[in-house]
């Protein structure tokens, strides 16, 4: 069973993301109490768990906005649907994320089932990634692996129970092919209703102490998914200034993806051009010459290089219609 020790914060995997002393020494209730409204109006459908080390978060999101800003503000400033001051106040954004952090972890060292819930959490991460690997690989049935995709969103508890019963729906089709073992499953189940109990105790309390955890604990994911988005634009901008170095000037977000991502129309289509000798995403005008240098020829090779030109200009028509530029077609 995961505990919170001293003034580590828990994750779902029971390991400390950033100790409490460096979150503190970032964390800005002014920067919480100025995004709030902004995270309010975040679709809850769009919410994403934080389970990153905010501290280095905010390294990254520093470096990256003096990438962009830094140098390219006046050609960022023309770009279409950027805000160039949202951009700007993004260090202040994870300021308020670490505050909303720091009250998740005041609440978990408070409430006398914190610890559970960190390790609920935990379980339910686990259950969530291999059920979304086995509806990649197939195993599941086709309503189950729609259930997978579709209610990754739902309260911890709902999808904890929810993905126990999927797996063992399911137990014929995936035996020796799961990553988690029947005891995984049979631990979250446990858990849950154990936590169901506590919980439904502390509502009868008159601090409400598991309404404030939870409430704590989705404040904190609304900071994170409202940063994650502005974060995409800021890399976004990135990309137009630097092409394929753009993760060295604009580092990611410190977020741990799910194992297999859900399919989406296009996907082979759009990770075709990033396996090619091509740049994955170049910002520059078409090059008059293929990416790369081929060796000396007597004769040139006229057809690659209108196939390397057609490709290029295809690869900058779909980054314009992603940022807008060009309206879709679709």
């Amino acid at each position: 069973m995961a505990e919170v020790v001293g003034s580590r914060l828990p994750d779902e995997s029971g390991n400390g993301l950033a100790d409490a002393a460096e979150l503190e020494s970032i964390a800005s209730q002014a920067a919480y109490e100025t995004f709030l409204s902004a995270v309010k109006a975040v679709d809850p459908g769009a919410l994403e768990e934080c389970c990153a080390d905010v501290v280095l978060a905010y390294h990254n999101v520093v470096r990256g906005v003096e990438g962009v800003l830094g140098s390219g503000a006046v050609i960022v400033g023309r770009l279409p649907n950027v805000n160039v001051v949202e951009l700007s106040m993004l260090p202040q954004l994870v300021q308020g994320l670490a505050f909303a952090a720091l009250q998740v972890h005041r609440q978990l060292q408070a409430a006398s089932f914190g610890a559970l819930y960190a390790r609920v959490q935990h379980l339910r991460r686990k259950l969530r990634k291999a059920a979304e690997a086995l509806a990649e690989a197939n195993l599941l049935t086709d309503s189950d692996a729609d259930e997978v995709r579709l209610h990754g969103h739902q309260d911890v508890l709902e999808d904890c129970s929810g993905l126990v019963a999927l797996l063992r729906r399911n137990e014929a089709r995936i035996v020796g092919r799961s990553p988690v073992t029947a005891s995984d499953v049979a631990e979250a189940e446990q858990v849950t209703g154990k936590l169901r109990v506590m919980l439904g105790q502390s509502e009868e309390a008159p601090d409400g102490g598991a309404h404030v955890l939870i409430k704590a604990v989705e404040m904190r994911d609304r900071f994170w998914t409202l940063l994650n988005q502005r974060h995409d634009v800021l890399w976004r901008c990135g990309t137009w200034l630097y092409g394929r170095g753009v993760d060295e000037r604009v580092p990611p977000l410190p977020v741990r993806q799910a194992m297999v991502r859900k399919s989406q129309p296009g996907t082979a289509e759009r990770e075709l051009p990033r396996a090619g000798p091509e740049p994955r995403r170049s910002m520059g005008p078409p090059s008059l010459a293929p990416a790369r240098a081929s060796p000396p020829a007597s004769v040139p090779d006229t057809t690659r290089h209108l196939r390397d030109l057609q490709g290029e200009v295809e690869r900058k028509t779909r980054f314009f219609v992603r940022m807008g530029i060009i309206p879709s077609q679709r």
